[in-house]
């Protein structure tokens, strides 16, 4: 899912959590998981299609915040 579908999603409800998780591709980077309700997720993904990896946790914190307007807390699960 691409970011403006994500704010689309989000807006009409369909959104119901966001989960940072290791990029099995990228060592060391994080891809964003967005959970829907009914069970649906999908991976953020790029222009290309591709899951969007992230650097840092702070840089896919300020992407959720793109999408949903804020980030109240945050859960790490090991």
């Amino acid at each position: 899912m691409q970011i403006k579908k994500a704010k689309e999603y989000f807006e009409l409800g369909a959104i119901t959590g966001f989960h940072a998780v290791r990029d099995p591709v990228q060592p060391g980077n994080w891809i964003l998981s967005i959970t829907g309700k009914e069970h649906r997720d999908w991976t953020l993904q790029t222009a290309k299609n591709e899951a969007k990896s992230f650097s840092s946790m702070d840089s896919l914190i300020k992407e959720v915040e793109r999408i949903a307007g804020r980030v109240s807390s945050l859960k790490i699960t090991p």
